[in-house]
């Protein structure tokens, strides 16, 4: 039952802190706690939580204010779940964040798991990120309250490493099959064909450290030949279809490889030796598949390749055959580890990475008390920095005013670029992906231009002809030749001659390429990019360092613990501020 919290608002009658000497509560006032019961507790709005709880009469919740709050304080101290309830209880630092004055109400570390996981379930069902949205009137606040401009911010990105154990190609899929068969009853797994059972025992999950590397790929395929039969004979049986490993052998299979269906039966005698020739041998991997056969008594059965005889009515036929997929051929957004299935895989800079990316922004420049961050977005690691730039454009400015965005040239995007300029935002990029054309080529910026129509080339003139296709962003044009023959420019311009005239033809995105390579080497914009040099140290002030293992596995999980940190973050900023400000103004009192 949902009830909303208004004993804070209520002074206590008796209080130690009424009974502090002044220098104390001078102190207390101008504490990190006092700042964050005034600049985040009261500003929490209950009432979006209500719907994460029944109607009915029951129990009533643990306040929500106090709950996301303490969400927030774990990260801001680096707590644990234990730690944090130890906190609650025997931390005045932490009652005082809250609102209390005394000891005594209780807690327990399951009240944190349950409400992320009323979060967790609540975003899945519906979509709503209620954290999001404390974040998002958290930001409002500060930049009222604090007077913020937020016309310039920069924006950088960092990696955020899963919660799991990398695993090797072999060492998942014997995990994945390990996983499903210790979900099944110990009666069922002594019934399994034999070589099966093997993978039931835990020592055998760490194939990669036990075998030769020439016996690697045989496993690999005896593995995923037990995958399959595996899926073949639980999938009708809804106890067993519905576990999440079964999903997981579900996945694996997809992921991992690929099938070679409609294979045609050779129709041969039931006494003939099943090593004889079989349609279909010669692009098999070296190993037989499954079949899948009807018993005398109607029923559907399975059994294991072998040497033996296969013996079965006339209704036989041979299962789709399933073959490993190339490494190169396997997404980056394939499963890593059962435990995250969400953690994708990255390169970047010789290095691979496993986990979540994570988008942030602050502001920079300007005369601000302090710099506020004003997003946080999180996603698989393999995402773009532009995709996750698009999910704020819409918002950041009107929400905060945004006009200028300080990025890298990781954030070059087509369709974001031009999704910015829809809403006001200027890109300002401190570099460009792709390779800088030679300094004594002319620059397409060289020419004057009127969005896609070129009013004179560097030397003047204007084409005869020119033309735009909106459809495929081509631009296009002709120059006479009397212009072009004798042009000290000819041999370095980016026009081609013909017969009857000299043309040239590219996309707009040349254009506006050759456009900001142009702004880049202005001096006021690279003063301006200076800007920016300090968006590393955000990442390293939000997450401590890049690549940051997680203590959550899962998108969301991971995402709201980094909106716990933002706010945490900017709690901090603000606090250090209002610390300074009562120091200095001690000091001229």
């Amino acid at each position: 039952m949902f009830k909303e919290n208004n004993e804070y608002q209520q002074e206590a009658l008796f209080s130690p802190v009424k009974d502090l000497q002044s220098g104390l509560k001078t102190k207390l006032q101008n504490h990190w706690s006092t700042h964050f019961y005034e600049h985040v507790f009261t500003q929490i709005d209950e009432k979006k939580f209500g719907q994460l709880y029944h109607d009915g009469y029951s129990r009533p919740n643990k306040p929500v204010n106090e709950l996301v709050s303490l969400e927030i304080i774990k990260h801001l101290l680096g707590l644990s779940d234990e730690q944090l309830e130890h906190a609650y209880l025997f931390d005045f630092r932490v009652r005082n964040a809250l609102g209390k004055e005394t000891l005594g109400d209780n807690i327990c570390a399951k009240t944190f798991t349950n409400f992320r996981r009323r979060l967790l379930e609540h975003e899945e069902e519906t979509g709503q990120d209620l954290l999001h949205e404390v974040f998002q009137d958290h930001r409002s606040y500060l930049q009222d309250e604090f007077e913020i401009d937020a016309s310039t911010q920069r924006m950088d990105s960092t990696f955020i490493e899963a919660n799991i154990k990398q695993l090797s190609r072999i060492d998942l899929i014997a995990k994945v099959v390990h996983n499903f068969l210790d979900d099944l009853p110990d009666e069922i797994v002594q019934e399994l064909p034999a070589g099966l059972d093997e993978f039931a025992d835990t020592e055998n999950l760490e194939l990669s450290y036990e075998l030769e590397p020439g016996e690697i790929n045989s496993t690999m395929e005896t593995l995923i030949e037990h995958a399959t039969w595996l899926i073949d004979r639980f999938e009708e049986e809804q106890n067993y279809a519905e576990l999440e490993s079964f999903a997981h052998l579900q996945q694996i299979l997809d992921e991992q490889c690929y099938r070679i269906p409609e294979l045609e039966d050779d129709d041969r005698d039931h006494d003939e030796d099943d090593d004889d020739d079989h349609p279909g041998d010669s692009p098999s991997p070296g190993w037989e598949p499954l079949r899948t056969f009807t018993s005398s008594e109607g029923e559907t059965g399975h059994e294991q390749a072998s040497d033996e005889p296969a013996q079965s009515n006339e209704d036989d036929h041979e299962q789709d055959r399933v073959g490993l997929k190339e490494p190169d051929e396997i997404s980056s957004g394939s499963m890593q580890n059962p435990h995250d299935v969400d953690a994708t895989h990255r390169r970047k800079g010789g290095e691979s990475f496993c986990g979540y990316k994570a988008n942030v922004a602050e502001t920079c420049g300007g005369e601000n008390p302090f710099r506020l961050i004003t997003t946080i977005r999180v996603d698989t690691n393999n995402t773009d920095d532009g995709d996750l730039l698009a999910e704020d454009v819409p918002e950041l400015p009107e929400e905060t005013g945004l006009t200028d965005l300080l990025v890298d040239g990781g954030y070059t995007h087509k369709e974001v670029e031009a999704c910015c300029d829809d809403h006001g935002i200027t890109q300002h990029f401190t570099g460009l992906t792709g390779q800088r054309p030679p300094a004594e080529k002319l620059s397409l910026a060289d020419a004057e231009w009127d969005d896609h129509r070129m009013v004179a080339c560097p030397a003047g003139h204007e084409p005869f002809e020119q033309r735009y296709m909106p459809e495929s962003g081509r631009i296009s044009g002709r120059m006479g030749k009397e212009f072009c023959e004798d042009c000290p420019h000819r041999e370095n311009c980016f026009v081609r001659e013909k017969q009857k005239f000299y043309s040239y033809g590219f996309y707009e995105r040349k254009l506006a390429l050759a456009h900001r390579r142009k702004r880049l080497d202005n001096p006021a914009e690279k003063e301006f990019l200076n800007l920016r040099a300090g968006a590393e140290s955000l990442v390293n002030e939000v997450y401590y360092q890049d690549g940051e293992k997680a203590r959550f596995t899962g998108t969301i999980k991971v995402k709201n613990a980094s909106i716990a940190k933002a706010i945490g973050t900017n709690l901090k900023r603000a606090s250090r501020f209002l610390e300074s400000e009562a120091k200095r103004e001690h000091s001229a009192g």
